[in-house]
């Protein structure tokens, strides 16, 4: 750990010196975690898959990820973009508030049934997470469901701990990032966050941050078999398998792609070409970065 938190703070000031020195910067994203609307499959109305996929085409995702949050994309991919297993070609659920009324009636669910009514919504404090949540209950309404907003601070992670561990919530709103205990480990300049560590926690029964109780066979069966092959082409398409079967089962309806940015000037290179900053962990050998003399 010591020899790993002295190469970092040594790369830091490598690439802050490198950042500073030279030229425009050029700036690259990197995607690690999603932000969900989660359900709680074991409690009503929310255990009737019906009802899930109804509140799918209900929900406005383009205004919350474009306007609320201020990305580019529409989320669809359990997965986000550079992570192994994106799924560019999996599509969202479309805005479709007849279609999301007609699903509820399939389910058995009237416009004034009372278990639609005051549906206990969970989520911190946070400002933008606030607006997520209003936005989510005004687009509710639209189909009979009203929510009932239970905010806890973010600052409280005890409190928040207890009641998202609880299982009394049909809703709730989380973060979750994969693989984030590598950040303080050597693990961290070897690859990527393995995909199965943003899934397997989320979805598999009895994952640790599965709090919607969410239990799927099929699901549980493609991430094992992810999960034990090593070969990286075999491991992304059993990923997108497992990916289409959380879309039939919307477990969660992702809502954006938790993200950072790398900044480096454009005169910095290295010694084997180009940097590509979407390559994963580019930075972790500064030894061989070098900076192109400026043009006469």
């Amino acid at each position: 750990m010591r020899n790993f938190l002295i190469k970092l703070f040594i790369h830091s000031f490598v690439i802050s010196s490198l950042v500073i020195s030279h030229s425009a910067p050029a700036f690259a994203k990197d995607y690690d975690g999603i932000w969900f609307l989660g359900f709680n499959t074991q409690l009503p109305p929310f255990n009737n898959l019906k009802v899930r996929q109804a509140v799918a085409h209900a929900l406005d995702k383009a205004y919350i990820a474009q306007v609320i949050i201020s990305d580019e994309a529409v989320p669809a991919s359990y997965i986000p973009p550079g992570m192994p297993g994106f799924d560019p070609g999996l599509q969202p659920y479309k805005v479709n508030i007849k279609y999301a009324q007609t699903l509820l009636k399939r389910a058995k669910y009237a416009p004034n049934d009372r278990r639609l009514k005051n549906i206990p919504l969970l989520y911190t404090d946070g400002v933008k997470t606030v607006a997520i949540a209003r936005q989510i209950a005004a687009d509710l309404k639209q189909i009979g469901l009203l929510v009932e907003p239970v905010m806890v601070s973010y600052q409280d992670e005890a409190k928040w701990d207890r009641e998202l561990s609880s299982g009394k919530y049909p809703l709730f709103l989380l973060g979750y990032k994969a693989d984030v205990n590598a950040l303080f480990t050597s693990e961290a300049n070897v690859s990527t966050p393995d995909s199965n560590k943003l899934l397997a926690p989320l979805f598999r029964r009895g994952g640790e941050a599965n709090f919607g109780g969410f239990s799927d066979p099929a699901f549980d069966a493609l991430e094992a078999a992810g999960r034990a092959t090593y070969d990286q082409a075999e491991r992304t398409r059993i990923y997108r398998q497992a990916q289409e079967e959380l879309a039939s089962q919307v477990p969660a309806i992702f809502l954006w792609a938790w993200n950072g940015y790398d900044a480096l000037r454009s005169a910095v290179t290295s010694v084997n070409g180009p940097l590509d900053l979407a390559a994963p962990y580019w930075a972790w050998q500064p030894e061989r970065m070098v900076v192109e003399a400026p043009s006469p």
